[in-house]
């Protein structure tokens, strides 16, 4: 026959004295932080700077930029002389009437020959229209939420 009866383990004693065992501690640490710390080193050199110190994102748009305005027969050249409208409206030009934005990623971009000069009128009205966009935002006046209208019941 055999015991099956379930026998108790004999008590050991600790083989580490508590400053053995933070020593221990702290040198698995020390190795799990330097081994990281090399592969974040090797992470960040494998990783190549793009062109002209621009991020991958903003490469990506020049890129697009150039395709789809050469799709047009336009030879453009991004951030030099193609903008939005409203950059070209803030440099003082207009696009010309009809003429068409190319989307771009989220951008709708137009191209130096789309554009012509913003006559003094124009200047004057965009003028007028920025100082009265900035008046009304100085004379907002902000309700806070606990000041508005009670729910009814």
């Amino acid at each position: 026959m055999t015991d099956t009866t379930t026998k108790t383990p004999k008590a050991r004693s600790a083989t580490f004295t508590p400053e053995a065992l933070q020593a221990v501690i702290a040198q698995a640490v020390a190795e799990a932080t330097a081994k990281q710390q090399a592969h974040f080193e090797a992470l960040m050199a494998a990783k190549t700077p793009t062109a002209n110190g621009k991020s991958d994102v903003s490469a990506k748009n020049d890129w697009a930029c150039i395709k789809a305005f050469k799709k047009l027969g336009i030879t453009a050249k991004p951030r030099v002389d193609t903008f939005t409208f409203n950059i070209w409206v803030s440099k003082g030009f207009r696009p010309v009437e009809g003429s068409k934005a190319v989307k771009v990623a989220n951008l709708r971009l137009f191209h130096q020959s789309q554009v012509r000069k913003l006559t003094s009128a124009e200047v004057q009205a965009v003028k007028a229209k920025d100082q009265g966009e900035a008046a009304t935002k100085r004379t907002a006046k902000i309700v806070p939420i606990s000041e508005g209208a009670s729910p009814q019941a």
